[in-house]
């Protein structure tokens, strides 16, 4: 398993790569463009590249994209739905320029129109993007808490998406939060129910179309249908049941990639040493050795 986490960039994504590397990282995950923004990440080759070109010499693969939360295919709105085709696919784009492997998004809300209406739009909109995106960037639906209309909760939902596309089998794929499973009413909680789990998602979907894990704690009960991230073992969902996940033998493709917040100083400044220390933890639970790269 290679392990990484969410890291904030500002304007300098090149640096965020020597720091991912320095805290034990061997994967990273960013945003290209404001996540609560329409507005496209910009194309800039020679910025892409150097990204690229950093996180290929800090070891870090895969890279990932996070899309922005704006993204809803699921709706009938046609303004939202045409604007999140557009956003997407300008994601996946930037995501070719800057080396990445997978781009993870939120599928969206069906805003009353029904599930089966809604799983429908989700396919139609995928479909438009693959039309015209690179085929060497993944698309990667991630699970959702459930609240309202939202859609993707169940792994069913997420099948019957998937089940849509055949023809572009080799370019999609899931993302799972563990937060988003816990909140969603997936107990993962000890070791027979988190095998439960995984086997009735390799049922449902398959785990060889599992490619990264999100692995955040939350502090929200079992089916609260909310999305709230802790730091690892600081939140409420057991140890036993995570260790579990993340050591069955089927997850060993999988990418990890930390989404929880990073712990500040009374100024305010990212305790960098902290977070160093829950990869740290992240590898425990996985029983994985840091490689050369990261000893001291």
């Amino acid at each position: 398993m290679r392990i990484g986490r969410h890291m904030p960039t500002g304007s300098k994504p090149v640096k965020a790569t020597e720091l991912a590397e320095q805290i034990g990282c061997d994967a990273i995950q960013i945003f290209a463009s404001n996540p609560t923004g329409w507005k496209p990440p910009v194309m800039d080759e020679q910025s892409g590249s150097a990204f690229a070109s950093a996180a290929r010499e800090h070891h870090l693969d895969p890279v990932v994209l996070h899309a922005p939360y704006l993204i809803n295919l699921g709706t009938l709105d046609e303004t939202i739905w045409e604007k999140s085709i557009l956003l997407l696919s300008g994601t996946l784009q930037r995501g070719a320029q800057l080396g990445a492997s997978y781009v993870v998004f939120h599928t969206g809300s069906h805003r009353g129109a029904g599930v089966p209406t809604g799983l429908a739009r989700i396919a139609q909109g995928i479909e438009r993007v693959m039309a015209e995106t690179p085929e060497e960037v993944m698309l990667l639906l991630e699970n959702d808490v459930g609240a309202g209309n939202s859609l993707g909760r169940d792994f069913e939902s997420l099948a019957t998406v998937l089940a849509h596309l055949p023809q572009y089998r080799g370019r999609l794929g899931v993302c799972l939060d563990t937060a988003h499973l816990w909140g969603g009413g997936h107990d993962i909680g000890s070791p027979e129910a988190a095998q439960q789990v995984l086997q009735h998602f390799d049922e449902t979907v398959g785990l060889q179309r599992l490619h990264v894990l999100h692995l955040n704690d939350t502090e929200k009960a079992l089916g609260s249908h909310r999305d709230v991230h802790k730091r690892l073992g600081e939140g409420i969902i057991p140890t036993e049941g995570l260790r579990t996940l993340l050591r069955d033998p089927r997850m060993a493709h999988v990418a990890l990639i930390l989404e929880t917040p990073i712990q500040t100083d009374e100024q305010g400044k990212e305790d960098w040493e902290h977070d160093a220390g829950q990869i740290a933890y992240a590898r425990s639970l996985c029983a994985i050795e840091p490689s050369p790269t990261h000893s001291n």
